[in-house]
């Protein structure tokens, strides 16, 4: 009888612990700490986040121990005599199905629904009996982290580097999740993932290469200034002196219009319209970027290569777009139209064109398979990334040189027929 008891008394405490160990997976902590301040114990929030890892850790070892306990109980009580456990196969299987159904019922089955129901409620009520098994086990939980530790050090790997990433894989499958079940719109996830991926990316990325910038000598006089401002359709001008390399400011179209109301007489220099630009060397992550633009309240960069030359200048919308997606206003051009050919064996064409009308129009065999169908998904299932503005590569005889791209697509290149024939 009091094996019953027993058996009885660990399925309990099995169903317990599967719960907290659920419930500290699942639980929204920003939920778990809004219901603390309505119950006025906000520093309770703090002492439960602080402790999760070793909560987590205490109640694992529990239920491991529980399962382990509960199953010998439980064929210990059901088998009864060995007698006849011998004697039936069929008993045996029968006990064995039904413990494995108790046990799956109490760790699985209970645990997923009372945490979808209200896990936060449950670890508001009962963490104070998980931090004392967590205190129990606390030398188990030294000794993982010290185990851990030294696998990670004969691994050369950096703990809060790994510790990032995983906080980082963690937020990205909970977008994924919810973007498959309905909950996130899937702009909004992109938008989310673009955020995660802002330091994994350099301003090399998204700048302006110097060999496309509009750029003004400091000695333009007036008149040409004016022009080159309505020419270009730019709001702000990097300007240089004797050499591109040497810049020493921006100009800022609104700051050349107010200048132009007063006589001439009366008007500043070139130089002394100019603005201090933001240096950024050409290492500079995305995030970092953004953070001097919000800092400097400035809206572009001059990008530096290693040598202290310029490599290109770089704008607070660059850095936005790749979270954001492509940002279009007034002064931008209409879509150009997909393919336009600048000669009989070359042309500018869009990154979703599709391969077989390119095929048509310019008499090409380039291949169309299942993996892709555009010329930009033909380009990078043969790089196997998504290649930088001025890169190169021939297939099949053409010679593709990349024009424009961001991180998710190839916008805009350059087919050359290299091989008439």
């Amino acid at each position: 009888m009091w094996i019953g008891v027993l058996v009885l008394i660990g399925i309990v405490v099995t169903t317990l612990a599967s719960v907290a160990v659920r419930s500290l997976h699942e639980t929204a902590w920003h939920e778990l700490e809004e219901l603390c301040q309505q119950r006025r114990k906000g520093e309770l929030f703090s002492k439960i986040f602080d402790l999760r890892d070793q909560l987590e850790f205490g109640v694992s070892i529990l239920q491991v121990v529980a399962i382990s306990l509960t199953a010998c109980l439980a064929i210990s009580w059901l088998a009864g005599d060995i007698a006849v456990l011998q004697q039936s196969w069929s008993l045996l299987i029968g006990n064995l199905i039904l413990i494995s159904m108790v046990l799956v019922a109490c760790s699985t089955w209970v645990p997923q629904a009372v945490a979808q129901i209200g896990a936060e409620e449950f670890l508001f009520r009962s963490w104070r009996w998980w931090w004392l098994i967590s205190a129990i086990f606390w030398p188990l939980f030294v000794g993982r982290n010290f185990v851990v530790a030294v696998f990670q050090r004969a691994s050369g790997q950096d703990d809060e580097e790994d510790e990032e990433e995983a906080y980082e894989e963690e937020i990205l499958t909970i977008v994924s999740e919810a973007e498959n079940d309905g909950v996130l719109e899937p702009d909004r996830a992109d938008m989310i993932e673009g955020v995660m991926d802002l330091d994994d990316n350099d301003v090399t990325k998204v700048m302006t290469p110097r060999s496309s910038i509009d750029m003004l000598d400091i000695a333009t006089s007036w008149d040409q200034m004016f022009q080159f401002v309505v020419e270009s359709g730019r709001t702000r001008i990097p300007v240089y002196q004797d050499k591109t390399d040497n810049i020493q400011g921006i100009l800022y179209a609104k700051d050349l219009l107010r200048e132009s109301m007063k006589s001439e007489s009366k008007r500043r220099s070139l130089k002394k319209l100019l603005r201090q630009p933001i240096l950024a060397p050409e290492s500079t992550q995305l995030d970092e970027m953004l953070k001097k633009f919000l800092a400097g309240r400035m809206h572009m960069a001059v990008v530096q290569d290693e040598y202290g030359g310029l490599a290109g200048v770089v704008t607070i919308e660059d850095v936005l777009e790749e979270i954001v997606g492509e940002i279009s206003d007034e002064t931008d051009q209409l879509p150009t139209q997909m393919i336009r050919k600048i000669g009989k064996l070359e042309a500018d064409v869009r990154g979703d064109v599709p391969i077989d009308l390119l095929n048509e129009r310019m008499g090409l065999t380039l291949p169309e398979e299942e993996e892709f169908a555009t010329i930009g998904g033909l380009i990078m299932n043969s790089l196997n990334e998504i290649p930088r503005p001025g890169h190169e590569i021939e297939i099949e005889g053409v010679q593709f040189e990349i024009l424009e791209a961001n991180r998710r697509s190839i916008r805009k290149v350059k087919v050359k027929l290299i091989d008439p024939e």
